[in-house]
This record gives C-alpha cells, structure tokens and sequence, in this order.
C-alpha cells in the first residue's frame, strides 16, 4: 500500500459538531449545569442533551464550524502521503455549504474528492476514520478507524485514535507494515504488545520481567484491578500522562518519564497496549508492535473465565474479530499457544550491551 485512499468524516472528526450544538443550546436555554459534550453518550442522544438536535438543521451551527489549526495541518500531512477524500453525512438544504466550507478550508483538495451522502458503506478506501459505530461497523475500508467520542466509547477492539495527529502515525504505521516486516528487534526499545483480549499479552510481559533486562512501566486505569495503578476519574484527568486510551469505558495512561527510565538503564519497556497506544508509543521511543496471536476459542474460554462484568464480557468476545485483524498493521506476530511465546520473543532481540 504505496499511497492508500482515506476517507474522513468531517462532524466531530475534522471539524467540531456537536459541540457547537451544545453551545448553542446553552446558550439558548440557559441549563444550569450546563450542557457538556460527556452527556451525549449514545448515537440515540435520548438524555438532557436530546435538545440539541433542533439545532442540527440551523444553518447558524454550519456558519460557526471551523477546522481547528492542529486539525488542518494533521490533514495537510495526510495530503502528503495519500489521497484524502471527505465523505460526509449532511442535510440536502447545507450540502452547498458544507462543499463550499470543505474548499475554503482546503482550496487545495480537488472537487471530486468530496463525497456528500449518508450511504458510507458504499464507498470504498483502504482506510476510513468516523465517529459514527454503524459507519465502522458497515463500510467495505480495510482499515475502518474510530475516533473515540463519549457516544461510542463503550466499543472495544475497533482501532481507534483520540485525534488527527494519532490518526496521521497509525497511518503511517500501516503504510510501513504493508511494505516490509524485520524478524530483529534492537534493544533497548519498548515491546508493545497488543492483541484481543485473553490473548495473554499481560502474562507474557510477566514472563519476559522475570529477566532483569526487560521492565514494566506502571500503567494507571480507573477501574480497579491487581494489574494497575487505580485513580478516580478525576484523579486521571488531573495527571499529565504521556500516553492514555480507553478500552470498554475504563481509562488507561502511563507516564513518559517511568518509560524513559526503563530504557535510560537499557532495558526493555514492556508494555501492554492497544494498537492506538502503541502507534503512540512509537512516535516518541523506538518501539517493536508485536501482535500476540491466540486461537479464537481459548480467548473466548478466558474472557468467560476472568472476573470481567457480563457487558464487559460481551463486547470483548464481539471486538476478537476485529482485534484479530490489527495483526496485519503490526511489526511483529507471535503465536501464543505452546507457553513459548515470552521465549520467541527474547531471541528476537539484538543488543550489543546485553
């Protein structure tokens, strides 16, 4: 995949929606509290803030959209190394505006590269990023992307990016897989390890921590658990993390100096992380994405055995699919099935000091 074809949505994802909406019903409704963006929490938005939908068809919400600075030049990065085509969901009466809006912000996208319609799965890209579940559940991309919003961060598994600049190194990063795989790791790095739940990433790093030349960085979540650093919500969004995701409505982050630590005493940092926190992680450290495969019945016999909630256990078994999928994206596979697998990877890694 030389220069693949992205599609972008623009509601929420280049540019702010429902966010305006809100504004403009605060302002004209005078809520006390106010209305907040964490209020819409489902696609359905049947909660207190179901009253902004009489402002989707104002014109004056269109008039105030503007791309935001870090979003226009995380777009213009992506011009550089794929085609990007805007398809967006608009009312027939602001489908002129929105086209005229597209090319103001961006005089430089040709016309035809602007796909005005509500019938997504009917168009096809190698990647596409939406915030919209139906949308990324039902189009025919290879890579259907997810940008993470409170209305759908119940979903699990999909790949997902908390902006346009995550979204700009996932991209790369499989634009780099599709062109060639090492079979060498050069130490010290960070060994990120992903895969669907149940895979065994967390036993792993604990096998490859019994060598005191690989090391764990804390992680930090909001729910409580034996395997990290618990924090309320309002103790997590008061630290300055490095990196943070969400996975099935719990928050993770980790901090950037406990990383540097770990490899300033040229160490492995290993991690366990989804696909967005490894792309993450490998725009500031030299990271290897290794993919921990499992066969698909023994991560459903785990999921169903480990002390998870029933919803929680649900969506984890309805996102393995998907999961599955990332391994094409990564840098490296490894089966995890014989108990070797902790073994495979450390004679993969070259280190002169070691």
């Amino acid at each position: 995949m030389l220069r693949p074809k992205i599609g972008l949505d623009w509601d929420d994802v280049t540019a702010p929606f429902n966010s305006i909406a809100i504004q403009m019903a605060n302002e004209k409704y005078d809520f006390e509290p106010p209305l907040s963006m964490e209020e819409i929490d489902s696609w359905e938005n049947k909660g207190r803030a179901g009253v902004i939908k009489e402002f989707y068809q104002n014109e004056e919400l269109y008039n105030r959209q503007r791309v935001p600075e870090k979003n226009k030049k995380a777009i213009c990065k992506l011009m550089e190394i794929a085609d990007v085509y805007f398809i967006t969901a608009v009312y027939p009466d602001f489908m002129g505006i929105r086209a005229k809006q597209i090319l103001t912000e961006f005089p430089e996208l040709p016309q035809e590269n602007i796909i005005l319609g509500s019938a997504k799965n009917l168009v096809q890209f190698d990647i596409i990023l939406d915030d919209a579940i139906h949308n990324i559940l039902e189009t025919p991309a290879t890579y259907p992307v997810m940008m993470r919003k409170p209305w759908n961060w119940k979903m699990t598994g999909l790949l997902s990016v908390n902006n346009l600049t995550e979204f700009v190194s996932l991209v790369k990063q499989i634009i780099r897989s599709s062109q060639a795989k090492a079979s060498t790791i050069v130490a010290p790095c960070v060994l990120a390890l992903v895969g669907a739940s149940g895979s065994g990433k967390t036993q792993i790093a604990k096998e490859l921590c019994k060598d005191e030349r690989f090391a764990s960085p804390m992680t930090y979540c909001t729910k409580k658990s034996s395997k990290h650093i618990y924090l309320t919500e309002e103790e997590f969004a008061k630290e300055n993390f490095f990196e943070q995701t969400q996975y099935a409505g719990v928050k993770y982050g980790n901090k950037k100096e406990e990383i540097e630590a770990v490899l300033a005493q040229d160490k492995c940092a290993v991690m366990a992380l989804d696909m967005c926190g490894a792309v993450a992680m490998k725009r500031h450290f030299p990271t290897a994405i290794i993919f921990i495969d499992k066969d698909k019945e023994e991560l459903i016999l785990d999921i169903v055995e480990d002390d998870f909630s029933p919803e929680e256990k649900t969506l984890r078994i309805l996102s393995i699919d998907a999961e599955k999928r990332n391994r094409q994206i990564c840098d490296y596979v490894i089966h995890n099935g014989d108990g070797k697998a902790a073994e495979k990877i450390r004679s993969m890694i070259l280190s002169v000091k070691w």
